[in-house]
Protein backbone atom coordinates (compact mmCIF):
# COMPACT_ATOMS: atom_id res chain seq x y z
CA UNK A 1 0.00 0.00 0.00
CA UNK A 2 2.96 2.33 0.88
CA UNK A 3 4.36 1.57 -2.45
CA UNK A 4 1.57 2.34 -4.35
CA UNK A 5 1.22 5.61 -2.51
CA UNK A 6 4.80 6.73 -3.34
CA UNK A 7 4.28 5.83 -7.10
CA UNK A 8 1.30 8.14 -6.88
CA UNK A 9 3.16 10.80 -5.57
CA UNK A 10 5.62 10.41 -7.98
CA UNK A 11 3.32 10.71 -10.79
CA UNK A 12 1.99 13.69 -9.41
CA UNK A 13 5.01 15.15 -8.78
CA UNK A 14 6.25 14.78 -12.46
CA UNK A 15 2.54 16.10 -13.91
CA UNK A 16 3.39 19.36 -11.97
CA UNK A 17 6.86 19.54 -13.33
CA UNK A 18 5.28 19.06 -16.50
CA UNK A 19 2.95 22.26 -16.17
CA UNK A 20 5.26 24.33 -14.87
CA UNK A 21 7.62 23.74 -17.72
CA UNK A 22 4.95 23.66 -20.52
CA UNK A 23 3.08 26.67 -18.80
CA UNK A 24 3.28 29.08 -21.07
CA UNK A 25 2.54 27.04 -24.01
CA UNK A 26 -0.41 25.73 -22.20
CA UNK A 27 -1.30 29.18 -21.91
CA UNK A 28 -1.41 30.07 -24.96
CA UNK A 29 -2.92 27.13 -26.32
CA UNK A 30 -5.85 28.05 -24.31
CA UNK A 31 -6.03 31.41 -25.23
CA UNK A 32 -6.14 30.31 -28.76
CA UNK A 33 -9.12 27.92 -28.43
CA UNK A 34 -10.72 30.74 -26.87
CA UNK A 35 -10.05 32.80 -29.76
CA UNK A 36 -11.31 29.98 -32.40
CA UNK A 37 -14.36 29.53 -30.28
CA UNK A 38 -15.47 33.17 -30.42
CA UNK A 39 -14.36 33.69 -33.88
CA UNK A 40 -16.38 30.81 -34.88
CA UNK A 41 -19.32 31.42 -32.75
CA UNK A 42 -19.02 35.14 -34.34
CA UNK A 43 -19.27 33.51 -38.41
CA UNK A 44 -21.96 31.94 -37.66
CA UNK A 45 -25.99 32.51 -37.06
CA UNK A 46 -29.57 30.53 -37.41
CA UNK A 47 -32.62 31.75 -38.59
CA UNK A 48 -35.80 30.19 -36.69
CA UNK A 49 -38.32 29.34 -38.55
CA UNK A 50 -40.80 32.00 -37.27
CA UNK A 51 -37.89 34.19 -37.73
CA UNK A 52 -36.28 36.84 -40.53
CA UNK A 53 -32.95 38.59 -39.83
CA UNK A 54 -31.21 41.06 -41.80
CA UNK A 55 -26.99 41.71 -42.08
CA UNK A 56 -25.52 44.73 -42.38
CA UNK A 57 -22.12 45.24 -42.65
CA UNK A 58 -20.63 49.12 -41.53
CA UNK A 59 -24.27 49.90 -41.05
CA UNK A 60 -24.72 49.37 -44.63
CA UNK A 61 -27.65 46.22 -45.18
CA UNK A 62 -26.36 43.84 -47.76
CA UNK A 63 -27.72 40.62 -46.95
CA UNK A 64 -32.10 39.45 -46.17
CA UNK A 65 -33.05 36.53 -44.82
CA UNK A 66 -37.14 35.54 -45.53
CA UNK A 67 -39.48 32.55 -44.64
CA UNK A 68 -40.33 30.51 -47.02
CA UNK A 69 -43.60 31.24 -48.79
CA UNK A 70 -42.72 35.05 -48.45
CA UNK A 71 -44.11 36.28 -51.45
CA UNK A 72 -44.34 40.19 -50.57
CA UNK A 73 -42.22 41.68 -53.03
CA UNK A 74 -43.78 39.90 -56.20
CA UNK A 75 -47.68 41.48 -55.06
CA UNK A 76 -46.48 45.34 -53.87
CA UNK A 77 -43.76 45.33 -56.65
CA UNK A 78 -45.35 48.31 -58.09
CA UNK A 79 -45.53 49.89 -54.63
CA UNK A 80 -41.50 49.10 -53.75
CA UNK A 81 -39.75 50.12 -56.83
CA UNK A 82 -36.99 52.14 -56.42
CA UNK A 83 -36.42 50.60 -52.84
CA UNK A 84 -33.24 49.13 -51.43
CA UNK A 85 -34.63 45.14 -51.50
CA UNK A 86 -35.89 45.45 -55.32
CA UNK A 87 -33.06 47.48 -56.99
CA UNK A 88 -30.26 44.28 -56.75
CA UNK A 89 -27.88 45.63 -53.61
CA UNK A 90 -29.10 43.61 -51.08
CA UNK A 91 -28.89 40.07 -51.78
CA UNK A 92 -31.94 37.77 -50.81
CA UNK A 93 -31.91 34.28 -49.10
CA UNK A 94 -35.15 32.22 -47.91
CA UNK A 95 -35.77 29.46 -45.40
CA UNK A 96 -34.24 28.97 -41.78
CA UNK A 97 -31.20 27.38 -40.52
CA UNK A 98 -27.97 27.82 -39.75
CA UNK A 99 -26.12 30.94 -42.06
CA UNK A 100 -22.18 32.32 -41.97
CA UNK A 101 -21.07 36.18 -41.90
CA UNK A 102 -17.93 38.32 -41.69
CA UNK A 103 -16.90 37.88 -38.04
CA UNK A 104 -16.76 40.97 -36.02
CA UNK A 105 -17.32 43.07 -38.84
CA UNK A 106 -21.54 41.51 -40.01
CA UNK A 107 -23.65 42.72 -38.02
CA UNK A 108 -26.74 40.46 -37.79
CA UNK A 109 -30.98 41.57 -36.76
CA UNK A 110 -33.40 39.49 -36.30
CA UNK A 111 -37.07 40.19 -36.14
CA UNK A 112 -39.95 37.97 -35.43
CA UNK A 113 -42.26 36.72 -38.50
CA UNK A 114 -45.35 36.11 -36.83
CA UNK A 115 -48.75 38.09 -36.74
CA UNK A 116 -48.68 40.90 -34.42
CA UNK A 117 -51.90 42.94 -33.10
CA UNK A 118 -52.72 46.34 -33.06
CA UNK A 119 -55.39 47.43 -31.15
CA UNK A 120 -56.80 51.76 -31.50
CA UNK A 121 -58.21 53.72 -28.55
CA UNK A 122 -61.66 54.16 -28.32
CA UNK A 123 -63.30 57.20 -30.49
CA UNK A 124 -66.55 59.15 -31.38
CA UNK A 125 -67.15 58.03 -34.96
CA UNK A 126 -70.41 59.55 -37.13
CA UNK A 127 -72.26 57.70 -39.64
CA UNK A 128 -73.42 59.29 -43.04
CA UNK A 129 -76.53 60.70 -40.96
CA UNK A 130 -74.58 61.95 -38.03
CA UNK A 131 -75.19 59.52 -35.45
CA UNK A 132 -72.28 58.97 -33.02
CA UNK A 133 -70.33 55.57 -31.89
CA UNK A 134 -67.53 54.84 -29.55
CA UNK A 135 -65.29 52.93 -31.70
CA UNK A 136 -62.07 50.66 -31.26
CA UNK A 137 -60.59 49.14 -34.07
CA UNK A 138 -57.66 46.44 -34.15
CA UNK A 139 -55.88 45.15 -36.92
CA UNK A 140 -53.06 42.03 -37.28
CA UNK A 141 -49.92 42.85 -38.97
CA UNK A 142 -46.41 41.25 -39.74
CA UNK A 143 -43.27 42.39 -40.91
CA UNK A 144 -42.83 41.39 -44.37
CA UNK A 145 -39.57 42.88 -45.42
CA UNK A 146 -36.90 43.39 -42.32
CA UNK A 147 -34.56 45.49 -44.33
CA UNK A 148 -36.82 48.12 -44.66
CA UNK A 149 -38.62 47.84 -41.78
CA UNK A 150 -35.32 48.37 -39.91
CA UNK A 151 -34.51 51.27 -41.92
CA UNK A 152 -37.90 53.33 -41.96
CA UNK A 153 -39.43 52.47 -38.97
CA UNK A 154 -36.49 50.48 -36.66
CA UNK A 155 -38.61 49.05 -33.71
CA UNK A 156 -42.40 48.44 -32.64
CA UNK A 157 -43.35 51.21 -31.13
CA UNK A 158 -42.76 53.56 -34.19
CA UNK A 159 -44.37 50.51 -35.89
CA UNK A 160 -47.70 51.03 -33.37
CA UNK A 161 -47.27 54.65 -34.18
CA UNK A 162 -47.87 54.68 -38.03
CA UNK A 163 -50.30 51.82 -38.08
CA UNK A 164 -52.45 53.97 -35.43
CA UNK A 165 -51.78 57.26 -38.03
CA UNK A 166 -53.21 55.16 -41.06
CA UNK A 167 -55.61 52.39 -40.19
CA UNK A 168 -57.94 54.53 -37.42
CA UNK A 169 -58.69 56.95 -39.92
CA UNK A 170 -59.38 54.97 -42.52
CA UNK A 171 -62.06 52.57 -40.74
CA UNK A 172 -63.27 56.51 -39.13
CA UNK A 173 -63.30 57.61 -43.21
CA UNK A 174 -65.25 54.48 -44.16
CA UNK A 175 -67.75 54.47 -41.59
CA UNK A 176 -68.77 57.94 -42.19
CA UNK A 177 -70.09 56.75 -45.60
CA UNK A 178 -71.88 54.45 -44.13
CA UNK A 179 -75.74 54.81 -42.65
CA UNK A 180 -76.02 53.53 -39.04
CA UNK A 181 -78.50 50.95 -40.45
CA UNK A 182 -75.49 49.31 -42.66
CA UNK A 183 -73.10 49.87 -39.78
CA UNK A 184 -74.75 47.91 -37.03
CA UNK A 185 -76.71 45.62 -39.05
CA UNK A 186 -75.06 44.88 -42.54
CA UNK A 187 -71.83 43.18 -42.36
CA UNK A 188 -71.31 42.73 -45.42
CA UNK A 189 -71.07 46.41 -46.24
CA UNK A 190 -68.68 47.12 -42.98
CA UNK A 191 -66.72 44.39 -44.72
CA UNK A 192 -66.44 46.01 -48.20
CA UNK A 193 -65.66 49.47 -46.42
CA UNK A 194 -63.33 47.49 -44.75
CA UNK A 195 -61.66 45.60 -47.43
CA UNK A 196 -60.69 48.95 -49.69
CA UNK A 197 -59.40 50.40 -46.85
CA UNK A 198 -57.44 47.47 -46.23
CA UNK A 199 -55.72 47.86 -49.68
CA UNK A 200 -55.27 51.38 -49.12
CA UNK A 201 -53.46 50.64 -45.62
CA UNK A 202 -51.23 48.18 -47.18
CA UNK A 203 -50.45 50.45 -50.17
CA UNK A 204 -48.95 52.83 -47.84
CA UNK A 205 -46.83 50.75 -45.39
CA UNK A 206 -45.11 48.49 -48.30
CA UNK A 207 -42.51 50.89 -48.47
CA UNK A 208 -42.11 50.35 -44.88
CA UNK A 209 -41.83 46.79 -44.97
CA UNK A 210 -45.17 46.17 -43.06
CA UNK A 211 -47.91 43.94 -44.55
CA UNK A 212 -51.44 44.61 -42.67
CA UNK A 213 -53.67 41.17 -42.92
CA UNK A 214 -56.76 42.21 -41.69
CA UNK A 215 -58.54 45.11 -40.17
CA UNK A 216 -62.17 44.92 -38.29
CA UNK A 217 -63.95 46.69 -35.77
CA UNK A 218 -62.72 45.91 -32.41
CA UNK A 219 -65.57 46.91 -30.50
CA UNK A 220 -68.67 49.62 -31.02
CA UNK A 221 -70.40 51.05 -27.98
CA UNK A 222 -73.53 53.27 -28.11
CA UNK A 223 -73.58 56.92 -26.79
CA UNK A 224 -76.74 57.30 -24.27
CA UNK A 225 -77.87 59.86 -26.52
CA UNK A 226 -78.58 56.85 -29.59
CA UNK A 227 -79.42 53.85 -27.78
CA UNK A 228 -82.90 53.90 -27.57
CA UNK A 229 -83.17 54.81 -30.89
CA UNK A 230 -80.75 52.35 -31.81
CA UNK A 231 -82.45 49.50 -29.90
CA UNK A 232 -85.93 50.63 -31.05
CA UNK A 233 -84.42 50.55 -35.03
CA UNK A 234 -82.73 46.86 -34.44
CA UNK A 235 -86.20 45.65 -32.88
CA UNK A 236 -88.17 47.09 -35.98
CA UNK A 237 -85.30 45.37 -38.13
CA UNK A 238 -86.04 41.99 -36.39
CA UNK A 239 -89.40 42.36 -36.39
CA UNK A 240 -89.53 42.97 -40.19
CA UNK A 241 -87.53 40.15 -40.67
CA UNK A 242 -89.69 38.00 -38.60
CA UNK A 243 -92.62 38.86 -40.60
CA UNK A 244 -91.42 38.11 -43.82
CA UNK A 245 -90.24 34.80 -42.45
CA UNK A 246 -93.77 34.08 -41.58
CA UNK A 247 -95.26 35.44 -44.31
CA UNK A 248 -92.90 33.50 -46.76
CA UNK A 249 -93.93 30.41 -44.39
CA UNK A 250 -97.84 31.32 -44.79
CA UNK A 251 -97.26 31.13 -47.85
CA UNK A 252 -95.30 27.57 -48.15
CA UNK A 253 -98.18 26.17 -46.09
CA UNK A 254 -100.84 27.23 -48.87
CA UNK A 255 -99.14 25.55 -51.00
CA UNK A 256 -98.51 21.97 -49.91
CA UNK A 257 -102.44 22.44 -48.64
CA UNK A 258 -103.16 23.41 -52.56
CA UNK A 259 -100.79 20.47 -53.61
CA UNK A 260 -102.41 17.61 -51.19
CA UNK A 261 -106.28 18.46 -52.00
CA UNK A 262 -105.14 19.00 -55.41
CA UNK A 263 -103.44 15.16 -55.19
CA UNK A 264 -106.39 14.13 -53.06
CA UNK A 265 -109.01 15.18 -55.30
CA UNK A 266 -107.12 13.69 -58.28
CA UNK A 267 -107.11 10.12 -56.22
CA UNK A 268 -110.70 10.41 -54.99
CA UNK A 269 -112.22 11.07 -58.71
CA UNK A 270 -109.56 7.82 -59.93
CA UNK A 271 -111.28 5.95 -57.31
CA UNK A 272 -114.53 6.95 -58.10
CA UNK A 273 -113.83 6.35 -62.10
CA UNK A 274 -112.28 2.82 -61.49
CA UNK A 275 -115.18 2.15 -59.10
CA UNK A 276 -117.72 2.76 -61.33
CA UNK A 277 -115.71 0.48 -64.75
CA UNK A 278 -116.01 -2.13 -62.12
CA UNK A 279 -119.27 -1.96 -61.41
CA UNK A 280 -120.73 -1.59 -64.70
CA UNK A 281 -118.19 -4.64 -65.87
CA UNK A 282 -119.60 -6.41 -63.13
CA UNK A 283 -123.79 -5.03 -64.11
CA UNK A 284 -122.80 -5.98 -67.34
CA UNK A 285 -121.33 -9.63 -66.54
CA UNK A 286 -124.86 -10.32 -64.79
CA UNK A 287 -126.67 -8.94 -66.97
CA UNK A 288 -124.90 -11.70 -69.64
CA UNK A 289 -125.01 -14.54 -67.04
CA UNK A 290 -129.35 -13.57 -66.65
CA UNK A 291 -129.51 -13.66 -70.25
CA UNK A 292 -127.82 -17.25 -70.58
CA UNK A 293 -130.24 -18.62 -68.09
CA UNK A 294 -133.36 -16.63 -68.96
CA UNK A 295 -132.39 -18.63 -72.73
CA UNK A 296 -132.40 -22.00 -71.70
CA UNK A 297 -135.23 -22.22 -69.93
CA UNK A 298 -137.53 -19.52 -69.95
CA UNK A 299 -140.29 -20.05 -67.50
CA UNK A 300 -138.16 -21.49 -64.75
CA UNK A 301 -136.25 -18.24 -65.19
CA UNK A 302 -139.94 -16.29 -64.68
CA UNK A 303 -140.64 -18.53 -61.57
CA UNK A 304 -137.20 -17.72 -60.15
CA UNK A 305 -137.64 -13.75 -60.91
CA UNK A 306 -141.40 -14.22 -59.24
CA UNK A 307 -139.23 -15.82 -56.07
CA UNK A 308 -137.32 -13.07 -55.65
CA UNK A 309 -139.80 -10.38 -55.87
CA UNK A 310 -142.02 -12.38 -52.96
CA UNK A 311 -138.53 -12.27 -51.32
CA UNK A 312 -137.58 -8.64 -51.42
CA UNK A 313 -141.31 -7.78 -50.82
CA UNK A 314 -141.70 -9.45 -47.61
CA UNK A 315 -140.44 -8.67 -44.46
CA UNK A 316 -140.06 -11.28 -41.05
CA UNK A 317 -144.15 -9.55 -39.99
CA UNK A 318 -145.46 -8.75 -43.12
CA UNK A 319 -148.67 -10.33 -44.61
CA UNK A 320 -149.19 -10.52 -48.29
CA UNK A 321 -152.70 -11.19 -49.93
CA UNK A 322 -152.18 -12.07 -53.48
CA UNK A 323 -155.48 -13.24 -55.71
CA UNK A 324 -154.64 -16.20 -57.68
CA UNK A 325 -154.37 -14.42 -60.84
CA UNK A 326 -152.03 -12.24 -59.76
CA UNK A 327 -148.40 -12.35 -61.27
CA UNK A 328 -146.69 -13.28 -58.70
CA UNK A 329 -148.64 -15.90 -57.67
CA UNK A 330 -150.21 -16.94 -60.50
CA UNK A 331 -146.22 -18.45 -61.56
CA UNK A 332 -145.68 -20.19 -58.25
CA UNK A 333 -148.74 -21.73 -58.82
CA UNK A 334 -148.38 -23.08 -62.10
CA UNK A 335 -144.93 -24.24 -61.70
CA UNK A 336 -146.14 -26.62 -58.53
CA UNK A 337 -149.23 -27.58 -60.46
CA UNK A 338 -146.98 -29.03 -63.60
CA UNK A 339 -144.61 -30.23 -60.97
CA UNK A 340 -147.52 -32.21 -59.47
CA UNK A 341 -149.01 -33.43 -62.32
CA UNK A 342 -145.10 -34.62 -63.56
CA UNK A 343 -144.84 -37.05 -60.28
CA UNK A 344 -145.75 -40.70 -60.41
Amino acid sequence: MNGNEQVYRDMGSAFSAGVKRNRGKLIGFGVLLILLIVIISQSVFVVGEAEQSVVSRFGVINRMILNNGNDFHARYADFLQNELTTEGSVAISVGSGLYFKVPFVDKVETFSSRLYTYISDSEVVNTAEKKQYYVQTFAQWYIADPALFSLKLGNMTSAENQLDNLIHPVIVQAINRMSAEDFVSNKDALNAALAKGLQTVNEDMAPRGIEVKDIQVHRTILPTANLQSTYARMQADRAKVAQQLRSEGDEEYRKAVSTTDLEAAQIQANAISEAGAVHAEAESTAMAIYAKAYGVDEEFYSYWRSLQALRDSLGDKTTLVLDQNSPLLSGLLRYVTDVGTTQP
